[in-house]
């Protein structure tokens, strides 16, 4: 409901989209509390390769922030629709805040670490393009790309079309000076306290370290 702002028909379709995309995912454990150590128990390596990770503090406006570094895409270590199911699972961290339901998720696409042209897997992008687009309850409040690698045109083209017309207008690219680069985050409410160290922020990331607080604690 606060994904479509309390809207009840919008809310109701986006609710069966999002169970018919979990059963099609998951197959028999979709039913299956979405936990580690449940319904994501397959996809331990996936989940580990930290190409998607939640940032721990949210911007000024309280929206949660997951950072994605397309260098750790390793397609031989774990099947495409592992990824996808790691994708949802933090996504889906990323949205039990009550602010990130209703001012949306920031998406920043790090390419500092010149991940390699494989890492722009097309059927990737689409499967986890379907998982946002009126499906989870999650707001794509932002897409910041970082670092804009040389073979960008074949990205740009494959997010434009896969992520639809409503989602393109939120990409934002930004410049390739870190000083530059920062400043435009601040002004969107994104300080360097908030942001890895990869970028001169102040964030340690440690993934490892987050995946087995979540599973401790049997989330």
């Amino acid at each position: 409901l606060r994904c479509e702002q309390f809207n009840v028909d919008l809310a109701a379709k986006r609710y069966a989209k999002y169970w018919n995309m979990r059963i099609d995912l998951f197959g028999d454990k979709a039913f299956e509390p979405l936990t580690l150590d449940k319904a994501l128990k397959d996809d331990d390596v996936a989940l580990s390769t930290g190409f998607a990770q939640l940032l721990p503090k949210k911007d000024k406006t309280g929206r949660s922030m997951l950072w994605i570094d397309p260098a750790c895409v390793d397609p031989e270590k774990y099947t495409r629709e592992s990824m996808v199911r790691a994708l949802f699972y933090i996504q889906s961290v990323a949205i039990e805040d009550e602010s990130a339901q209703q001012k949306g998720v920031i998406f920043i696409c790090y390419n500092g670490n010149n991940p390699p042209f494989e890492a722009f897997d097309r059927q990737l992008i689409t499967k986890w393009a379907d998982t946002v687009r009126g499906v989870m309850p999650l707001r794509v409040s932002a897409l910041f790309i970082l670092h804009t690698p040389f073979l960008f045109t074949v990205l740009a083209n494959l997010l434009m079309f896969f992520l639809g017309e409503k989602l393109q207008k939120r990409i934002r690219i930004l410049p390739n000076d870190e000083k530059e680069m920062l400043e435009r985050l601040a002004d969107c409410g994104i300080e360097e306290d908030m942001l890895p160290t990869d970028i001169q922020g102040s964030v340690k990331l440690d993934h490892k370290s987050w995946l087995e607080e979540r599973r401790m604690a049997g989330k």
